[in-house]
């Protein structure tokens, strides 16, 4: 059967000159390079602008064939979670087969093929070859050179033979997403994106030999859209398949650089077309070039970058290469390769170049404010995609460009203000030194650790060294699983260095730990200030308060500065008064008192607690307002007698101050807050004769003001009126022939009083014609309404009064005399 397949191709190798398409010779040498103009577009489709109900079939696509009693389906229809229109392609009872759409090409093609689909998967994650890109093959057998698509638990995934490679990135039911794949046919490698990010660069594409035949096809003739085996769903928004003419690689570009310890690292931009980049070394202008590296490397991180280092030059006078030298200057530069797999020819671009220096240990600048000092890399790991972050927060990265992102899912709050050093994946799992990083802390502080829990802890993260389990966790997580992070803390002094040891990377590298990341917190010196008053009528005023953190030795006190702790501390104490500095002085023990002068008004008191060579402090304040103005009560004098029972007793103050009012000893209100010249109204209830007010203000510092008073209360019956039988007032000029005089009294005095109410008749010549009284008692706060009349004479003319007194026989008047004048006519 082999020999029968040989002869085969031999035939068709023969015959291939003289028929359309067919079996491909070996590629022909590559061209110049293509412009943008030379890209040809082989199918694009929009299905989200056709017409419901069109089918695959319709718009010139293949179906694959599939088992009896299985059905596969391609038409356009509402996608139902996102109301948007594309081709719904489904497959049931298809049992491992998938129902397969393709479009054939006339003609195999040559070059970049780059075919993109947009898609979405509904429901439940199932796995999906649902992009393939096929060759033209021998007869009707081809065979793919690679295939995108989706796994439940792998997310993003490629075949480039029976296992799909695990990419570690996810995606989402039921939404948007796009992949792309970019096929080089000359050196045979792809690059892989979803969404837009590369996650996949240079691979090696499947390939199709005979090499009995010496035929090694690889060229592009059919794309392919799968459905999920069995039983399942896709929607296909858009569809492209582009193809440009092979071009020269393009000159690398470099993302950046590092300068390592013996060694010049460098990040470039990948390119499908690029088989391998070659790295030269020179140390002086004139010097030819060395190859330091002929990178070949596919890497795995995102972002996707290719990634070769310089470590060797040429010694000419040893005649031999040797590691580079810290400190010395190189020439670097860059070419890529593209392999032509066919013609077995190298064609190389043009070269990059930059000059570098390496060194044994790279700083990396924080800022002042931040309590981790200035990091020194050792070997760098990637130091340049480190930074520094706040806090652990649910959803926070903890190390830079890992393949699959770890994310906290869990933290204690705690730890919510950390100042936290976010490293570099692969700063895991290197093993050259014999630490990863130092950094000074700028201030006493916690350092803490957070390590995988799988992991017993290195000798450098031991008790011995300091170090202690927290009892505290965090929770974490990847695409694929989920970690628990222990917390290890030791505490250090201002300027102490701090080191990051060495991860066991044996672990790392098999998967049995995920590292460990690094965040640090300043501990407070606990600086208070003592409750002051705010406001006070003495100049001389103690400051008082204390810190909790602190060094000191035995006891000592002193007239201004007082404790009971003679040797200073690590503790700095600056006080200011109005901003103008007091006291400066290392803090001997944990309390201070000072004592100040203060000023008339604000006087603003500063405390600032700082250690030893640390630019960190802690700072309380309180403002004092001393004050020696009295406060002055404005209120009118009152009448030496009233008649009423109660007296509104109101005034106003000069400034804000307690108010206190007393009458006849009793407290009337008692230290009430008044606002400045806010006015104030008190009704004071007298006694029956003299009476004692007195006011008293004390304002927030203390000063006192006071005045009184002496009111006598005469008790008062008021002034009686006059009515007819009717009930009707009775005026002046025409009186009824049945007069009442009325009046209604209330006892507003603690005694017993005796009142009479009498009523007179008088003619014009000041005769007494007739009269009536009444006479009764009355308890203290006791009300009665007292009544006196008689009959008015016919044809009368003259006057009368009405008037209280308290009896007959002490006449004295408890009212004014009502005297109304008129006639019965």
């Amino acid at each position: 059967m082999r020999s029968i397949i040989y002869r085969l191709l031999c035939f068709a190798l023969l015959i291939q000159p003289l028929a359309a398409g067919g079996l491909l010779l070996p590629n022909p040498a590559p061209a110049a390079a293509a412009s943008v103009n030379d890209i040809e577009t082989m199918l694009e489709k929009d299905f989200s602008v056709i017409a419901e109900g069109t089918s695959g079939a319709q718009m010139g696509f293949d179906y694959g064939s599939l088992p009896a009693g299985a059905e596969g389906t391609a038409v356009i229809e509402t996608e139902p979670a996102t109301g948007q229109r594309a081709l719904h392609m489904s497959v049931k009872d298809a049992g491992e087969n998938m129902f397969l759409m393709s479009k054939t090409f006339s003609e195999s093609q040559t070059g970049t093929i780059t075919a993109e689909i947009t898609f979405l998967q509904p429901g439940s994650k199932k796995q999906d070859q649902l992009l393939q890109l096929y060759n033209s093959g021998i007869g009707t057998n081809s065979k793919y050179l690679v295939v995108g698509g989706i796994d439940p638990n792998k997310g993003a995934v490629y075949w480039t033979d029976t296992a799909p490679a695990d990419l570690k990135i996810p995606y989402q039911i039921d939404q948007w997403h796009t992949m792309k794949i970019e096929v080089n046919t000359v050196n045979k490698r792809f690059s892989l994106w979803l969404d837009g990010v590369l996650i996949r660069a240079r691979e090696k594409a499947n390939l199709f030999s005979v090499p009995e035949a010496q035929v090694d096809i690889f060229n592009f003739k059919k794309l392919v859209i799968g459905t999920p085996k069995g039983d399942g769903d896709l929607y296909v928004k858009k569809i492209k398949v582009t193809r440009a003419p092979f071009a020269k690689p393009e000159t690398p570009q470099i993302a950046y650089w590092l300068e390592r310890n013996q060694s010049i690292a460098v990040w470039i931009y990948p390119d499908t077309a690029v088989t391998r980049y070659v790295l030269r070394i020179k140390a002086r202008e004139e010097d030819p070039w060395y190859i330091s590296t002929s990178y070949t490397g596919t890497p795995q991180t995102i972002p996707i970058l290719a990634s070769p280092s310089a470590n060797n030059e040429w010694d000419y006078d040893l005649n031999k290469a040797v590691k580079i030298t810290n400190g010395k200057k190189y020439y670097i530069g860059i070419t890529a390769i593209t392999r032509d797999e066919f013609n077995k020819a190298d064609i190389e671009s043009k070269m990059t170049e930059f000059e570098a220096t390496p060194t044994a240990v790279t700083p990396m600048e924080t800022p002042d404010t931040n309590i981790i000092g200035t990091i020194q890399a050792y070997n760098n790991y990637n130091i340049n995609r480190w930074s520094l972050q706040s806090g652990l927060k649910k959803g926070d990265e903890v190390f830079a460009d890992r393949t699959s992102p770890l994310k906290i899912d869990e933290a204690p709050a705690k730890y919510q203000s950390v100042d936290r050093i976010k490293m570099h994946a692969d700063t895991m799992k290197y093993s050259d030194t014999s630490q990863i990083a130092t950094f000074p802390v700028r201030d006493k502080a916690n350092v803490y650790v957070a390590m995988d829990q799988r992991e017993t802890p290195p000798d450098w993260l031991q008790p011995e060294q300091g170090w202690s389990d927290t009892g505290d966790t965090v929770k974490l997580s990847d695409t694929a699983l989920s970690y628990t992070f222990k917390i290890y803390k030791k505490v250090y002094d201002a300027n102490e260095e701090a080191v990051m040891g060495l991860n066991r990377y044996a672990d790392y590298n098999s998967g049995k730990n995920a590292g460990y990341f690094v965040f640090a917190e300043r501990i407070p010196t606990g600086l208070t200030i003592d409750p002051v008053k705010e406001y006070t009528n003495t100049a001389h005023y103690t400051i008082s308060g204390s810190v909790t953190d602190n060094v000191y030795a035995a006891s000592v006190s002193s007239s201004v500065y007082q404790s009971v702790y003679d040797a200073p501390g690590s503790v700095t104490l600056a006080v200011y008064h109005n901003k103008s500095l007091v006291y400066n002085s290392p803090l001997s023990g944990n309390r201070y008192e000072l004592d100040l002068t203060l000023t008339p008004g604000e006087n603003l008191v500063e405390v600032i607690a700082s250690r030893s060579h640390s630019a960190f402090s802690d700072q309380a304040t309180a403002l004092i307002h001393y004050d020696r103005d009295t406060p002055e009560l404005q209120i009118p004098a009152p009448p030496s007698v009233v008649r009423e029972p109660v007296y509104n007793l109101e005034g106003t103050l000069s400034k804000a101050a307690s108010l206190t009012v007393k009458l006849n000893g009793r407290v009337v209100a008692d230290s009430v807050g008044q606002s400045v010249y806010g006015p104030f109204a008190y009704p004071l209830t007298l006694d029956e004769g003299s009476n004692i007010i007195e006011v008293s203000s004390v304002d927030l510092a203390g000063n006192e003001a006071s005045v009184s008073y002496m009111i006598r209360y005469e008790f008062w019956a008021g002034l009686p009126q006059a009515f007819d039988l009717s009930g009707a007032p009775v005026s002046d000029n025409r009186f009824s022939d049945q007069m009442l005089a009325r009046k209604q009294i209330t006892n507003t005095t603690a005694t017993v009083k005796h009142v009479t109410l009498w009523f007179v008749l008088y003619d014009d010549n000041r005769t007494m014609l007739d009269y009536s009284s009444l006479e009764t008692e009355l308890a203290p706060g006791e009300t009665k309404s007292l009544h006196a009349g008689f009959s008015v004479p016919a044809s009368f003319s003259g006057y009368v009064k009405a008037f209280v007194w308290d009896s007959m026989t002490g006449m004295k008047p408890l009212s004014d005399t009502l005297k109304l004048s008129g006639s019965t006519e």
